[in-house]
């Protein structure tokens, strides 16, 4: 994938990475980076959502915006869908209850896992994201999709979306 905009060089680890961004993040700002949970809920797979995780219209599936951060705000916004059928007893119930990072989710209960990075691109920040950022309306933000796969089945299907003006 190409973008129109030069990137840095963290920006790029940010945007291909198969690891835990949150660990990036951490060692980068060389604080502790924390989870906060905006929104979660259990929903049924629309076709898109089914599409994207391999499963049928109508399953059960967790819906989570979380947004990572550090003392200084938002850092990154990201969005996840898990199908619930897919999901450990320990795993599910650290992903609905608790303010954890999926990357320290899979370590804890030492799961095999590995991300397959789907897309990347940029978009605007509405207004939603303007104000949770601290940035301007039509600011340009960078994203990009990944599935969490264990077993040969997607666990989850993540976006993130960051300020292209943040880690630069």
């Amino acid at each position: 994938m190409t973008l129109k905009v030069p990137l840095s060089p963290l920006q790029k680890i940010l945007l291909t990475t198969d690891g835990s961004v949150t660990r990036i993040l951490e060692a980068i700002r060389g604080r502790e980076i924390f989870v906060e949970t905006e929104k979660q809920k259990i929903i049924k797979a629309d076709k898109k959502i089914a599409g994207l995780l391999k499963i049928k219209e109508g399953d059960k599936v967790n819906y989570r915006a979380v947004n990572l951060r550090d003392l200084s705000g938002v850092l990154i916004h990201a969005i996840s869908y898990a199908p619930l059928k897919r999901l450990r007893k320990e795993f599910r119930e650290d992903v609905m209850k608790r303010d954890v990072p999926i990357g320290k989710i899979l370590a804890k209960l030492k799961l095999e896992a590995r991300r397959e990075i789907k897309n990347f691109g940029s978009m605007k920040a509405d207004k939603k994201l303007s104000t949770l950022f601290g940035i301007p309306v039509n600011a340009l933000l960078l994203k990009r999709n990944y599935n969490i796969i264990h077993n040969n089945e997607i666990l989850l299907n993540v976006t993130e979306v960051f300020p292209y003006e943040f880690f630069r």
